[in-house]
């Protein structure tokens, strides 16, 4: 209700209504000038907190102080209502139906022949950071998922329940959306300001107007993706919203790019004072850790990374693989040929991968006395605290006086690259520690992957010249690397032809996820597990920048069913990917890891496979959010140690399509490894048998083959 306040007019909500109130709006403007406020913004429309009287209680009260506009616009706002007395009217309902807005106490207008003089909105101050800041907080200094994830299903939803009353912000950037927290740091309702532009409709919201909200958003792509679904019940947005959504952004946004031309003197004044205060990093310096999944997380979307990629290195890249080529195509046929052609002894063949973590310490440490303290792979992160640094290197001494094989994983983030000093600082801090009680130190990690910070050759060169002078201070010193991720060896040779000039590898190591969507004989094109680990192998013998050995450093299949802590699915999962999830079951996983173990190693062209990681929901071969609960694959990895682990491969016998029959010899007996890709049949042929059990140790009565790998001891 619009009434007279003194020289104003306006409107109080019934819940201020007091003398005390009255009095000081119909006096506002000498009574603002006279007493001290706070600037909450800046820019034409100011935001000011300071105290309002209220019986015996003073009340934190922002009040927005509209600047002088046009005639033009003077003259609409008398047809359809000041921006003060939008905002009011607007906040009202919300605060009214739940929506989440500061609670609304006056407007004020003071209007002299036609043109409004001053004009004011009243609500309650919250203390809270918008979600522009909350954003900024997270990509700067906690550059951590889960708080992202938070803030996300924070206020999406809200929106959503926004749009579904019929209400369109009009102005929806992530400056006027504030995120409570409460005293425990929970989050609470997200409350909406800046109203003025607002519009109401008397039903839900038609996807342009979803669209119009939904574009003024700002988040890293693969994030707002995420955003999205939330807001839509888990779901991508249907069409024609999401076709509507897309354009309206690319509309909105290119605007906003244009500022510059359109207002020069603004410009330049933002730049003189310092620039944007918005304060996120640039694209490809957003980093976010999932700690869930042990893995950073991809930001950005596929247009994103391309606008950030070096030309340059893709042109190099290419050149260096021309030149090559042919020398590699020729190690690969003739490595090829030779598969399991040797024997190879198992010894400390296969290892297992741990991060460290003060609470899992115990737990895993009999976890690895049960599977006869196998290889050990530890990893350290320059993201973590310098107290995880050192857990770290407890472990490592813990496993070297334990007489355990240990390799040290050294994976770096974005800092690392930014702050060179602090990165230099990670390496000397644990290589002087653990070097001499490493077997072998791989250093950087999935540099193919711009997720893990690397974009370009020069910044991977950088991360590791500081190894010249270790290696220099201590020569038994045995680094591997590149380390680079998937079927993709391109960037394996441009890696290799990184290294600095005075730096050389005692190993290629590569994280080798062969197909993590089913079994490891499956085939990209003509390449199965085998194939690429012979064409691995022939890089290593063709280059000069490694000796000749290949270390699978990391290798793992994901848990059906974990959810966002499957490295497929987090760090969100949709209506439909819950409802058909990704992953394999326990038992195939347990399968798949013998049969990629059996491949990797036998056939001569992998020296050592770490398996990425003991304890783990997603991905482990023990589910560390369900008591340690050891799965089918770590009973079967145990089964594999006793029996083959001090066995020596001998040959692969000829059988059928699909079916392999690995012939290994252990205290002058044979045993033959069974197994084939699908279905089932038994096995005849093989002699007298001694002794046959199941992946898992059970005994068998009747030498049979499937896709689970079974033992059998012959008689000689």
């Amino acid at each position: 209700m619009t009434e007279d306040l003194g020289p104003y007019v306006g409107g109080i909500s019934p819940r201020f209504d007091t003398g005390d109130m009255r009095d000081q709006l119909s006096r506002f403007g000498d009574w603002l000038a006279g007493v001290s406020v706070t600037a909450l913004s800046e820019g034409s429309d100011q935001v000011v907190k300071t105290d309002l009287v209220l019986g015996n209680a003073f009340l934190t009260t922002a009040i927005k102080v509209f600047s002088r506009q046009s005639p033009w616009k003077d003259w609409y706002d008398q047809k359809h209502g000041s921006k003060a007395e939008r905002a009011f009217r607007y906040a009202d309902f919300l605060f009214s139906r739940g929506l989440g807005t500061a609670q609304p106490i006056a407007w004020l207008d003071r209007w002299d022949r036609g043109r409004l003089l001053e004009s004011y909105f009243l609500c309650l101050h919250v203390e809270a950071d918008n979600f522009r800041d909350a954003l900024a907080k997270i990509y700067r200094d906690q550059r951590d998922n889960e708080p992202m994830m938070a803030l996300l299903y924070q206020v999406a939803p809200a929106i959503g329940r926004l749009h579904e009353a019929g209400f369109m912000h009009g102005d929806l950037g992530n400056q006027n959306i504030l995120v409570p927290q409460s005293e425990a740091g929970d989050q609470l309702q997200p409350l909406f300001i800046d109203l003025n532009r607002a519009r109401q409709f008397k039903g839900p919201l038609g996807p342009r107007q979803r669209a119009h909200d939904l574009a003024r958003i700002a988040l890293p792509g693969k994030y707002l993706e995420i955003f999205k679904a939330i807001y839509n019940d888990n779901s991508a947005l249907p069409e024609p919203l999401a076709s509507l959504e897309n354009k309206a952004r690319k509309r909105f946004w290119a605007h906003r790019r244009s500022s510059r031309w359109r207002h020069p003197i603004r410009h330049y004044r933002q730049r003189l004072l310092g620039g944007s205060k918005i304060g996120y990093p640039s694209e490809k310096d957003l980093w976010l850790w999932d700690d869930k999944t042990s893995q950073p997380m991809v930001t950005l979307n596929r247009a994103e990374k391309r606008r950030n990629y070096h030309l340059a290195d893709v042109a190099r890249t290419l050149g260096q693989t021309l030149a090559g080529a042919p020398a590699l195509w020729s190690h690969y046929r003739r490595l090829l040929a030779k598969s399991y052609a040797r024997p190879v002894s198992m010894k400390n063949r296969f290892g297992i991968a741990l991060h460290p973590n003060s609470a899992y310490l115990e737990q895993e440490w009999a976890l690895l006395g049960s599977l006869g303290y196998p290889p050990t792979l530890v990893r350290f992160c320059h993201h973590e605290s310098k107290e995880a640094w050192q857990e770290g290197i407890a472990l490592v001494n813990r496993l070297h006086q334990a007489g355990v094989d240990v390799t040290v994983a050294i994976l770096q983030d974005r800092q690392a690259v930014l702050n060179p000093a602090s990165w230099k600082v990670f390496l000397d801090t644990v290589i002087s520690a653990v070097g001499d009680k490493a077997n072998q130190i791989e250093v950087t990690h999935a540099r193919n992957r711009s997720k893990w910070g690397i974009w370009t050759s020069q910044e991977f060169t950088a991360l590791l010249q500081p190894l010249v002078k270790l290696q220099a201070q201590y020569p038994n010193l045995r680094l591997i690397g590149p380390a680079c991720i998937d079927f993709e060896y391109l960037p394996v040779i441009t890696a290799l032809a990184d290294l600095p000039a005075q730096l050389k590898f005692s190993g290629l190591s590569h994280l080798l996820y062969v197909d993590r969507r089913g079994a490891p004989e499956n085939k990209q094109g003509q390449f199965s597990t085998l194939e690429k680990t012979a064409f691995l192998r022939a890089i290593a013998e063709w280059s000069d920048r490694t000796e000749n050995r290949v270390v699978i450093s990391e290798v793992n299949w994901p848990i059906k069913g974990s959810g966002v802590w499957s490295p497929v699915a987090c760090p969100y999962e949709t209506e439909i990917q819950r409802k058909h999830p990704m992953g394999e079951t326990e038992a195939d996983y347990a399968d798949y890891m013998l049969r990629f173990l059996a491949l990797t190693v036998c056939s001569g062209h992998v020296d050592q496979v770490f398996w990425w990681r003991l304890s783990a929901h997603g991905y482990g071969l023990v589910d560390d959010q369900e008591g340690f609960r050891r799965r089918p694959a770590f009973y079967a990895l145990k089964f594999i140690l006793a029996l083959l682990g001090d066995a020596t491969f001998i040959e692969k016998h000829e059988s059928e399509q699909d079916q392999y029959l690995l012939e290994f010899m252990k205290d002058d007996k044979r045993i033959l490894m069974i197994w084939q890709t699908v279905g089932e049949q038994p096995v005849s042929g093989l002699g007298a048998i001694e002794a046959g059990w199941d992946a898992y140790g059970e005994p068998m009565l009747t030498p049979v083959s499937r896709p689970s790998p079974t033992y059998y001891q012959l008689s000689n």
